[in-house]
């Protein structure tokens, strides 16, 4: 019960916070910032907005369904296993996902929206709370639901790989005036925005399939291996967006140079570790350990930075 309510103030306070920043964008006021803060530069920012839709709104609509599916099932008592799993699931998204904006906050931008962190502090109690009460049930859970986790994770899975060939299809159209506009830019941000939206679901819906069978998953080759490259997809991408992606407008691709280079090798380590983790998601088993497998993956990844590194540098000639 403790915990509960502890969600139904974090849920509540994280919709004040949330509706706060919406109404204060949208009349354009200026937030005020507690504890000498930067909250302006980070509210009007590129990573603002998710999937075109304002980052304040998506907070709105997830504290709003938290509060009220809590409410719901402390007000009538009620013991549906799947509005519990949904719950949680959506506690465990929204937690790495804010992970990432604190990232972004910390590599990217350099500066603090108070009322962001906030946010994220609630995001992580919410979370937090949600495991302490599944925890005892949270294998049964997983069992119970594997099916929709399985479909979950195939689907992101396929639909990410798609979406990384048509981003990569699109840079190489791109390149052919040997430089990125703003308008192909921003084509490639809101695709960006859409793999992660499906690497967030890989890994919470991994994480279902992983405690369905524990002993199973943890000596499963195949799926360790498979999720070691989903974390190396997640490495590559934060730099890749954050780094390297908002200055594409200012590479100049027409001759060789260190960051053109390395803006084409980390595309190439995305696209084949998508198409890799993928395949051994087809796949029924391998006849490898652990080690082997991640030896492999490195050794595929450096063959391709290598031959896609020649025929990049000769493209260019």
């Amino acid at each position: 019960m403790l915990y509960q309510i502890l969600i139904l103030i974090s849920s509540f306070l994280g919709f004040l916070v949330s509706r706060n920043i919406y109404i204060h964008k949208s009349k354009k006021k200026t937030l005020f910032c507690p504890l000498k803060a930067s909250c302006e530069p980070v509210i009007h920012s590129r990573y603002s907005l998710f999937l075109g839709i304002d980052l304040a709104l998506w907070g709105i609509f997830y504290y709003a369904f938290v509060f009220l599916g809590y409410l719901i099932l402390l007000a009538f008592n009620l013991n549906i296993d799947f509005f519990k799993f949904i719950l949680f699931f959506l506690s465990l998204y929204a937690f790495l996902f804010s992970l990432y904006l604190t990232f972004i906050q910390i590599a990217k931008l350099r500066k603090f929206c108070s009322w962001c962190l906030i946010s994220a502090f609630l995001s992580i109690l919410i979370f937090y709370s949600s495991f302490i009460i599944y925890r005892d049930i949270l294998v049964f859970i997983s069992k119970e639901f594997i099916f929709f986790s399985t479909f979950i994770h195939a689907l992101a899975a396929g639909v990410g790989l798609g979406i990384v060939v048509v981003v990569d299809y699109l840079f190489f159209k791109f390149l052919l005036d040997k430089k990125i506009d703003d308008k192909e830019k921003e084509i490639m941000e809101n695709l960006s925005d859409l793999i992660w939206l499906l690497i967030g679901l890989i890994f919470v819906s991994g994480f279902f399939i992983y405690f369905s069978d524990m002993e199973k998953y943890h000596v499963s080759t195949k799926f360790m291996t498979k999720m070691f490259i989903f974390l190396v997809i997640t490495i590559n991408g934060l730099f890749l967006n954050t780094f390297v992606s908002p200055k594409l407008t200012e590479i100049d691709f027409k001759n060789y140079n260190k960051k053109s280079l390395i803006a084409f090798c980390m595309g190439i380590i995305s696209i084949v570790s998508w198409f890799l983790a993928f395949l051994l998601g087809r796949l029924k088993f391998i006849p490898l350990t652990f080690l082997e497998g991640i030896i492999f993956y490195f050794v595929i990844i450096i063959i391709s930075i290598t031959v896609g590194s020649f025929i990049f540098i000769s493209k260019l000639k």
